[in-house]
Order: structure tokens, then C-alpha cells, then sequence
């Protein structure tokens, strides 16, 4: 950071000296509240086109390493290109962290390359992006121009680049066929559903419901005058062919249902008034496995699970395990009442749905909604087997009561363990025995949480849950505060994907063994507010810890308000982003820490009644400790909280000046690290002189060159930084009354016009 020295001679001298120090006084100040384990580092450039980054939806994309951040600013900057504004929801910049600083390099899609990115009739800019944020993919028509592409364009395609090479043509390669309607004329609307990790086997349909009468709008002439079809890209690894193909097929290649609409995992099929979105881990780690729902007969009202093997096989999952039949769907389908899929694990070798049909005649003896465990592999005969072997081992009811005639209810499933060995749920049965840690046992026609083990095959009770004023399920709960309206529907949130909004849980471990969510329910001893609070649950322990407690018991240990705790929205897969959380992780990988925010001032430092974010972090000698992550005196609120898989790096967007050299005012994204940081940067002094002391009064224009713009390290402010200020002493030539000197000239003043503040606030806010 270079400063220059500010002639406090002149009345706007003295004022910018005076809201320098100011400014800088209060950055001192709020580096105080981090967390003494960790320091602050600013990722975004300090100058971005003249705006801040954007509100809600900065934050993208977190790398499983923690080591980069893909972010989002309405303005463009370092040579991307212009139209951003017009699809909010793509991948716009990337920064890095090297051992001296950040850089910061744009990454969408160029004109010349998919022309109608940035609107996104059509297809999508950048749909998806790697763990490790080096390769974005992106869909897309082709087309020299967006008029061509959206009037005369009759193809489209997937494009993928490294985000570490020039963000140029011959840098976006196109990734398995490209893709052309049946009649020629240009795919509208293709949308990305997910793939697997390395982007090999890829998952679209058209985005649109098609009208049989409007002609072949399909990209296989298989598809042809039916309804909405799933698709799947090959791009030819392992020495795969590139190919496209539909999803949907029976065993002899004809589609399932013609008439009805195939969805990756669930999407389409759900209850009355509401759809259900849930694609976790619908695609298996190697691409290999692909699990989807369609109806039977052409029937809406009647749907079932299916599993895609390698191309080339389809097995129905949600059937009887006793019932053979070597084509799908089973002769018993049409008659068997409709099925949900849930989750699967990353192997695919775990599936868990919900059915009203008692496919497990030994445990289930009623017909109400219950969850169950479908095992696939290879047959009892063979030990190794490939893809297309597979089959159905074993299938398991979840929900299953140990008290006699009991009914599981299940309301919903909350998360799937990526390994699958865990399942947590919601039920309104008895389904368990004993007491939970904090004494408490499952009321029949509550809404009980409970986690299955799929191991111990046993279902631990975690707690009952709210539905409304005083009520759990439909029976009275004094634990339940008295906001109906608002707790139906943020706490059933928990446990239903409701018009695809994501749940506010989140697990953490390979085989989930530690769940993070936000409920109303005063569901430890020490919550004795009405408020949403954070509860961290550990399954080896079966322990419930409330984590939205006061900064050594401040704030009456967290109950002194009634503002709300939460954590970031987990998602229920489909991308690559979303699979792995990577835009709103809340815990770390062990359970050790986890994020949230809320208004209720935890901290003595937090002081200005805005949302800000704290930490809790486990303690060796058990138990766990809040501190406050952000500054807690920014003029708005702490967005996008996201913690990486290793716990060292949170990144948050923020409005408050943290490290020396942000001292614009506007948002900005911020690491907060574990470690020493970067090397102090030391301030030198410029020389100046006549106006120029006096600084520009308006944003200098914005530098639209290509490359990278690096952002200087910065640290905490050990103390209030010391502003060096210098008066002139050259003798110049007075001017008369309502002139100054400029250039050795006595001039008039001009009068100042108030300019209007560009607001901050991203489109993205509300999506």
C-alpha cells in the first residue's frame, strides 16, 4: 500500500486526513474481535471496476484445499468481458493464494467462444467447476456472435477450460459430441444436471417440457414426440468412446416411458403442491452408475427408482428384493405404490428412497411412507464385476420400529453420509428405545430426528423437532416457540428440498458421523431463548451440542435476544459445486469447527446490530468455545460464510476495512486463515504536491487490461495505524475570495456535486 501525504492546508485535506484515521482506527479495532488463532487476509482486488463484489451469492466456490475462491462483482475488471450482469448465477472470477499474495483472474466463458453465455438462451456460461478449481465446464450454443447463435445456431456443446491457462478461444476445448437437434434447427434451453468429478459423463435434458405437437425439439431421434428426456455426455476418458445417449432405457434400448418426463435422482415427482429437487450423489463417483426416477405406463401418478449401468443396463431399484424379472420396469410396477429417491453413496453401491409399499414383507406390515436402504453390487457368485453386472444385493426398511405395529411416518430424509453408512431422518413413529443424551425420548407424532446406521443396522434418537406455535409433528411441544408461520416452513426446511430450496443441515466425515443444522426447537438445556439456534450432533458420541452459545457465555451465553442463528443452506448434489458443498460448507471435514451467522451480538465486539459471523471451535478437553470471525462494526451485514474441508480457511464477504489496504468502503472477500499469513507489507510515503495531495474525488476509471490482477498481502492491525500528514510551507500567490491555485493560476472554484453512491448489492440476492 502506497500513501500519500495528504495537505491538511486545505478544508478537504483535513477532511480526508480526519476519515483516514477514523477508518483506520476502526480497522484496528475490529481486528481485535478475530479469532487470536487466525488472521485476516483480503482476496479480492482492492479496486474492482469501481464496485464491490456482490451481496448475497459472492462467494462461489470454496477449493477442497482452501487454497482458492471463485467470487462474483457486477463489474468488469482484469480483462473480463462485458455482459456479466445478465446471468448472475455463472462463475465469474478466480483467486489464488501463492506464498507472497492473492491474484485474482476472470474466468468466463469469451464471446467469440459461446457468444450467448451471458444470457444463457440457449444452454449455460459456467454450469460447473472442479474440486480444485482448475477446470470450469460450461454449456452452451455455438455461434460467431449472438445474433447467430440464437437466430441461425444449430448446435451446441460442452466446453471445458483450465482456469490456470489465457481465458482465451484455443483455451475453451469442447468436451465429448457436439450437440445438434433432430430437425437441425438450434437446442433452446439444454440445462446441466451434474456429472461425475472429473467431468467425464455428463447429465442434461432439454429445460423445457416439450408439446407433442410442436415438432422433433430433441437431440436423438429416439426421443421423438415424447416428453422431457434425461441425456448423458461421454467425452472419452479411459478410452471411452465419446458419445450421447438417453438415460431412461429398458434393457432392449426402447425408453422406459416415452410420455413422461426422466429426472436425475428426483426432481419432477413429489407431493401435492410441491416439487421435491434431490440428486445427491445421483451420479456415482466414476460415472459408472446413474440413478434416475420416471413414471410407469406413462403414468405420472406412478414412479419408480432405476439405476443406469454403464450405458448399457437399467436395474428398478424400489421393487421387492424376492421379485425377479430381468426387464424393467417389473410386471409388479404398475401396481406398486410410487417411490422417492433420497441420496445415494459417492460409490453408488448405497441407494436410500422412500416408499408407501411395503417392499420388505418380513419388517414392513402397514402402507405408510417409509425409508429404505437398496445395497447394489456384484452377485453372490463373483467377487469383481463390472458396471453393467451389478445388481440389487440387498434391501433394507430404515424406518423399521422395534415396538410392535408401530407406523414410521417418515416425513423426509435430512442427509446422506457420502459413504452411505449413515442416513439422518425425520418420522413421526416410535423408532427407536431409550433416552437420548439429553433425556429425552421420541413422542409418537412428533417430528423425531433420528440417524441410521447402516453398520449396527440401529436408529439413534436425536431430538423432536417444530412444525409450528407450541408443536412438534401434530402433537403440543412447550420447547416449540410461538412464530407458526415461520417455523412450518423454515424447519421443515430440515428435512424437505421444497421447490428445490436446500436443507439448513450439513454433515461432516466420509461416513457422516457429525450433522450441523439450525432449529427453533429448544432442544438442549442450556437454549432457553425462542430464537433458531445451531446444534452440532456427534454419532459416535450420541451427544447434541448447541454451538450458537456467547463468546465466553456473553450475551447471556447466546439467550439474550431473539435473533436467529443459522448456518449456510446445504444442497441435495446434482453438480459438481453443490455435491461437494463447495459455495457453503458451515463444517469442517472432522467436526471440529463450525461457521454460522446471526445478528445477536455473541461478542462484546460485536457493535454495530448487524448479522456478523462467529466460529465455534472444539476444545481438547471437551465441550467447544465461540469466538466472533468477522469485524463486528461493518455498515452491512456479514454474507456468504464458508468454511474449508480443513477448517483453515473461512471465507466470508464483508463491507468493513480489515487489513490495511482496503480503505474503500465496499464489500470484499476475505480469508480468514489459521497461521501467521503473509509478511507484513509496510506503507511508503509518496510525494505530492499542489491538488494532487488532495486525492481523485471520484472512482478512477476502471483498468479493463488482460492478465491477472494481484492483491497486495495484508495483515491485522496490531494498533491504530499512525497517518503521516504534511503541511505545505511554498510560498505561492494568494488568490482572491472564491479561487484557488492550480497550476501556478488562480481559477474559481467549481461547486461540488453530491454524487450518488453506486450501490453494492448484487442481483444475485433473493435467487
Amino acid at each position: 500500500m502506497r500513501v500519500k501525504k495528504i495537505d491538511v492546508g486545505t478544508p478537504l485535506g483535513a477532511l480526508t486526513a480526519l476519515v483516514v484515521l477514523c477508518g483506520l482506527a476502526l480497522t484496528a479495532t475490529s481486528a481485535f474481535a478475530l479469532n487470536p488463532e487466525r488472521h485476516y487476509e483480503q482476496v479480492s482486488p482492492a479496486y474492482k471496476g469501481g464496485f464491490g463484489v456482490g451481496a448475497e451469492g459472492a462467494i462461489q466456490a470454496v477449493a477442497q484445499n482452501g487454497e482458492g475462491v471463485a467470487w462474483y462483482a457486477p463489474a468488469a475488471f482484469s480483462g473480463a468481458p462485458a455482459g456479466l450482469s445478465e446471468r448472475l448465477d455463472f462463475l465469474d472470477y478466480v483467486s489464488r493464494r501463492s506464498s507472497t499474495g492473492w491474484s485474482t483472474e476472470p474466468m468466463m466463458p469469451p464471446d467469440t467462444v459461446l457468444p450467448d453465455a451471458s444470457s444463457g438462451i440457449g444452454g449455460e456460461g459456467n454450469a460447473d467447476i472442479s474440486t480444485d478449481l482448475g477446470v470450469t465446464l460450461a454449456l452452451n450454443q455455438l455461434g460467431p456472435s449472438v445474433e447467430a447463435a440464437t437466430a441461425n445456431g444449430s448446435e451446441g456443446a460442452f466446453f471445458l477450460h483450465a482456469t490456470n491457462s489465457p481465458d482465451v478461444d484455443a483455451d475453451w476445448g469442447i468436451a465429448g459430441p457436439v450437440l445438434s437437434r433432430v430437425d437441425h434447427k438450434a437446442p433452446v434451453g439444454l440445462e446441466y444436471l451434474g456429472g461425475d468429478a472429473d467431468f467425464c459423463h455428463l447429465f442434461l435434458d432439454e429445460g423445457i417440457d416439450i408439446s407433442l405437437t410442436s415438432g422433433p425439439e430433441v437431440l436423438l431421434e429416439q426421443a421423438e414426440n415424447g416428453a422431457r428426456q434425461l441425456y448423458e455426455v461421454t467425452r472419452g476418458c479411459d478410452g471411452e468412446s465419446a458419445a450421447l445417449r438417453l438415460v431412461a432405457l429398458d434393457n432392449r434400448g426402447a425408453l422406459i416411458s416415452p410420455l413422461c418426463r426422466a429426472d436425475l435422482g428426483l426432481e419432477h415427482f413429489a407431493g401435492v403442491n410441491k416439487e421435491i429437487k434431490d440428486a445427491f450423489n445421483a451420479v456415482a463417483a466414476d460415472g459408472q452408475m446413474a440413478f434416475f426416477t420416471t413414471c410407469i405406463d406413462n403414468d405420472e401418478n406412478d414412479h419408480q427408482l432405476f439405476v443406469r449401468l454403464g450405458g448399457s443396463r437399467t436395474l428398478e431399484v424400489s421393487r421387492p428384493l424376492g421379485e425377479g424379472c430381468s426387464e424393467v420396469p417389473c410386471g409388479s410396477a404398475a401396481t406398486r405404490a410410487s417411490a422417492n429417491f433420497v441420496g445415494a453413496s459417492e460409490d453408488g453401491s448405497k441407494v436410500f428412497f422412500t416408499t408407501t409399499a411395503p417392499l420388505e414383507p418380513g419388517t414392513d406390515k402397514d402402507t405408510g411412507e417409509d425409508l429404505y436402504l437398496a445395497s447394489i453390487g456384484c452377485p453372490a457368485t463373483i467377487t469383481e464385476c463390472s458396471a453393467s453386472e451389478r445388481k440389487v444385493t440387498s434391501l433394507t426398511q430404515v424406518s423399521h420400529s422395534p415396538l410392535a405395529g408401530e407406523v414410521a411416518e417418515v416425513q423426509g430424509a435430512v442427509r446422506v453420509a457420502p459413504d452411505g453408512e449413515r442416513a439422518y431422518f425425520v418420522a413421526r413413529g416410535v423408532l427407536s428405545e431409550g433416552v437420548n443424551a439429553e433425556g429425552h425420548t421420541p413422542v409418537k407424532g412428533a417430528d423425531n430426528l433420528y440417524v441410521y446406521d447402516s453398520v449396527s443396522r440401529q436408529v439413534t434418537f436425536i431430538a423432536d423437532l417444530c412444525s409450528a406455535h407450541d408443536t412438534s409433528g401434530v402433537i403440543e411441544d412447550r420447547r416449540c416457540p410461538a412464530q407458526s408461520a415461520e417455523i412450518e416452513f423454515r424447519e421443515k426446511q430440515l428435512w424437505l428440498p421444497v421447490n428445490g430450496d436446500a436443507s439448513f443441515a450439513q454433515t461432516a466425515g466420509i461416513d457422516g458421523s457429525y450433522l450441523v443444522f439450525s432449529s427453533f426447537g429448544q432442544l438442549t438445556s442450556d437454549d432457553t431463548d425462542t430464537a433458531r439456534d445451531v446444534y452440532r450432533f456427534d454419532a459416535v458420541t450420541d451427544t447434541l451440542e448447541r454451538v450458537s452459545s456467547g463468546e465466553n457465555g456473553y450475551d447471556s451465553n447466546g439467550n439474550a435476544g431473539e435473533f436467529d442463528a443459522t448456518i449456510r443452506p446445504g444442497h441435495f448434489g446434482g453438480t459438481v459445486l453443490n455435491q461437494y458443498e463447495m459455495n457453503n460448507r458451515s463444517m469442517s471435514e472432522d467436526g471440529s469447527r463450525i461457521v454460522f451467522t446471526t445478528a445477536a451480538p455473541l461478542s462484546s465486539a460485536a457493535t454495530n446490530g448487524l448479522v456478523n459471523a462467529y466460529e465455534w471451535h472444539e476444545n481438547s478437553a471437551g465441550g467447544g468455545s465461540v469466538s466472533l470471525l468477522s469485524g463486528g462494526n461493518g455498515s452491512a451485514p456479514v454474507e456468504d460464510v464458508v468454511i474449508s474441508p480443513g477448517g483453515g480457511d473461512v471465507y466470508f464477504a464483508a463491507t468493513e476495512g480489515l487489513v490495511p489496504q482496503d480503505v474503500d468502503g465496499e464489500a470484499d472477500v476475505y480469508d480468514a486463515r489459521l497461521g501467521s499469513g503473509f509478511a507484513s507489507v509496510v506503507a511508503s510515503a509518496e510525494p505530492c504536491s499542489g491538488d494532487a495531495c488532495q486525492g481523485p474525488l471520484t472512482n478512477p476509471a476502471p483498468l479493463l487490461v488482460p492478465g491477472s490482477a494481484v492483491q497486495a498481502p495484508g495483515d491485522n492491525f496490531p494498533m491504530a495505524m499512525a497517518v503521516k500528514t504534511t503541511i505545505s510551507t511554498k510560498a505561492v500567490k494568494k488568490c482572491a475570495k472564491r479561487e484557488h491555485m492550480v497550476r501556478q493560476k488562480c481559477v474559481k472554484k467549481k461547486q461540488p456535486k453530491s454524487a450518488k453512491r453506486r450501490k453494492t448489492t448484487s442481483r444475485r440476492a433473493g435467487r
